[in-house]
């Protein structure tokens, strides 16, 4: 079983048949202004979404189940997170309002999320446009510098996927310019491609986001804790991106410390299977 508990979580977009998600501006062609939120007779039992905070999730959706009305999404960045959805959420494809039909496995899209009854919940469902250009995040496999081919594995093709890098292909690591000698086996990725000759697919970016060894520090809210397992996931406020921390470097005393809901800073390791917690220290609370 591939080790990727604790890794971001890793995302495949096929230049051919996926799009790379693109968040679609308000517009007056949207479910809200056509009202078609509780115009449904099964709808009337619905108790009114509360005013939390709404915030935004993107990633491609691995499993759909119509039936109970929830989903499994591949986060961008982040962990599988199950959204609950119901006749009051609104589907939009560009500017054409769409039904939860059209959602399947592989969609890539964006959610307006809320909580509700302890769940979140999708508000607004957004689907993707653009069929231009792919995007995949993983860890590299390998890299065949006569043939500059780099293949990275993903949480959803088991056979990997390979990337063309060729002299225009930006390489950046740590916010810097970098060469191919950064994409070391371990390290984590984000590729951006587009399909080429052949059926090869050519590397347009490639940013190295975690090398073997280095060291990060988090800084969020704890979303959930699993002692059983001994990680933590995290959400950053700003991006909304989840990482799964591993916590059996800490003492038992600030293990037994961390509660839910708690904003913290973690200095983490990235091992080359998982982010590794150092140290953890709790925000200081504001004054009412």
């Amino acid at each position: 079983m591939v080790p990727y508990r604790f890794l971001s979580l890793l995302v495949l977009t096929l230049a051919a048949q996926n799009a790379v998600p693109q968040v679609v501006p308000p517009s007056s062609h949207t479910c809200e202004a056509t009202a078609t939120w509780g115009k449904r007779e099964d709808s009337l039992d619905l108790l009114p979404l509360g005013k939390s905070q709404v915030s935004l999730i993107g990633g491609t959706v691995s499993r759909i189940d119509p039936i109970r009305d929830r989903m499994t999404l591949r986060a961008f960045g982040g962990r599988d997170v199950t959204i609950n959805f119901d006749v009051r959420t609104c589907v939009m494809n560009g500017d054409t309002v769409a039904a939860m039909r059209d959602v399947k496995p592989g969609t890539r899209l964006y959610a307006d999320t809320v909580w509700s009854d302890g769940h979140i919940f999708a508000k607004t469902v957004r689907l993707s446009t653009n069929v231009a250009q792919g995007e995949t995040r993983g860890q590299v496999a390998s890299y065949d510098s006569s043939r500059r081919i780099l293949k990275v594995r993903d949480a959803i093709s088991a056979h990997g996927f390979n990337v063309q890098v060729t002299t225009n292909t930006e390489i950046r690591s740590a916010g810097q310019s970098a060469t191919t000698s950064a994409l070391t086996s371990g390290a984590l990725v984000s590729v951006r491609f587009r399909p080429g000759a052949e059926g090869t697919n050519l590397a347009e970016q490639i940013e190295v986001l975690a090398q073997p060894g280095g060291t990060f520090t988090f800084a969020g809210k704890i979303l959930s804790i699993d002692m059983r397992n001994g990680y933590l996931t995290l959400i950053e406020p700003d991006s909304q991106n989840t990482f799964d921390v591993g916590l059996s470097s800490l003492p038992s005393d600030v293990r037994a410390n961390l509660k839910e809901g708690a904003d913290v800073t973690v200095n983490a390791r990235f091992d080359g299977t998982s982010y590794q917690a150092q140290n953890v220290e709790m925000a200081p609370k504001s004054n009412p």
